[in-house]
Formats: structure tokens, sequence, C-alpha cells
């Protein structure tokens, strides 16, 4: 696998390394290096970059420069690094679009179990223990711990 090894957009591989350089460079070392530690979720899950993204120009005309405060998102993980599959998010944002996240679907809206326990105030892993218990959606949304006994 080969991709770009010199700099004409002003991002340097030497010196000065921009944070948008080092997005792209870590997105390439976690699809393709195998002694990335990162790998095995990655090029390991068969998740790859597309040819355009093997120069790094490309990237930087499609995502344009890393926002502060913002990383690479892929919006359906199943899925590599595309144009049509990446955009800049927050930390919080990767973190409710995770491989591992479950999601409830309640009155038609979908949302991983912090999501929802931020909404309704139930913990976390209290709503994971009713899913694991067979509850409906309705039911690990409103089922009440003790009922009013009168």
């Amino acid at each position: 696998m080969k991709y770009e090894t010199q700099t004409k957009h002003g991002h340097n591989r030497r010196g000065k390394v921009s944070k948008t350089y080092m997005t792209w460079a870590g997105m390439m070392q976690r699809c393709y290096n195998l002694k990335d530690k990162s790998y095995p979720r990655y090029g390991g899950r068969n998740i790859k970059v597309c040819a355009r993204w093997f120069e790094f120009e490309n990237f930087l005309e499609d995502m344009g420069e890393k926002p502060e405060g913002l990383t690479l998102e892929r919006v359906d993980n199943s899925k590599g690094y595309t144009p049509d599959n990446c955009k800049w998010a927050t930390i919080i944002e990767q973190a409710n679009n995770k491989r591992n996240n479950h999601l409830l679907t309640y009155k038609g809206k979908t949302q991983n179990l912090t999501q929802w326990s931020k909404e309704t105030g139930i913990h976390r892993e209290t709503l994971l223990s009713r899913i694991k218990k067979g509850y409906t959606p309705k039911e690990v949304i409103e089922h009440k711990k003790y009922a009013n006994k009168r």
C-alpha cells in the first residue's frame, strides 16, 4: 500500500505538522499498518480508506481543515473512510456512534442508553439490566421499580 510521501499542501511531514495532516495520517495507519495498535478494530475489520483519500490533498479538499475540538468520525461504522461517510464530530457525538452501543427505539426515537439515561434520569445500568431481562422498549423506559400500592 502506497500513499503520499511528498508535501505540496503546506501541511509538513517534517517539522510542525498540522492537526488535519495528523488526523489523515492516523486514519491511514489504523487501516493499513498491521503494527498499529488500532489496526484490529479498523484494517483488521476490513475498514478501508477510499482511493481518492490516499493523497492528503484530496482528503483536505473533501473534509476541509480539522475544526478545533472535533475528530474524524465515520457516520456508519460498518463502512470505510469516504467523503459520504465521514464528518468532523465532537467527542460526545463519537461516543454516541460506537459499534458497541445499545440502541433503543421508544416512541419513534432511537438513542443509545447513555442518551436515554440523560433524557429520563434512569441510570444507564438500570436501562441495560431491563433490556437483558427481556423488557419491551416501553417497559425499559416506563417501568416503575415500586408500584404505588394503595
